[in-house]
């Protein structure tokens, strides 16, 4: 799957995310070399590394309701989850519990926790026989 997003959006939260409240300006790219990665930073506040999780988990399921997205225009709507990085990259995890929807076409994004979900902060991006292989 080809992702539309060919350089960077600015973005305005419609809250801001937990953690990180006062901050609502941020720029979505794309990282260079690298269609599966994408940036999301604030300007003088901070930096995620993002993926979209079809990318990794094919059976990532969303349990959203509708209200929590109503500022945000359904045809539009990507979704991302924030990935954490650590030293050993083949050990990245995304956090799947709190997608970030993201509508390009009006500049918006949200971050929603889905209290009522399988998913935790941390899903290895990468097997585990791939997690012992590389590194």
């Amino acid at each position: 799957m080809q992702h539309r997003l060919t350089s960077g959006i600015r973005l305005k939260m419609v809250e801001g995310m937990p953690g990180f409240e006062e901050i609502r300006e941020y720029c979505l790219q794309p990282v260079p070399g690298n269609p599966l990665f994408f940036w999301l930073e604030a300007k003088d506040g901070p930096g995620f590394v993002l993926t979209r999780p079809e990318f990794f988990f094919a059976d990532f399921a969303l349990a959203v309701d509708r209200a929590e997205l109503k500022e945000l225009s359904a045809s539009a709507v990507t979704v991302y989850v924030i990935v954490n990085v650590p030293a050993k990259v083949t050990d990245m995890t995304a956090n799947l519990l709190a997608p970030l929807f993201v509508d390009e076409e009006n500049g918006l994004a949200r971050q929603v926790v889905m209290h009522e979900s399988p998913y935790t902060t941390r899903h290895y991006l990468f097997p585990p026989e791939k997690r012992r292989d590389c590194g």
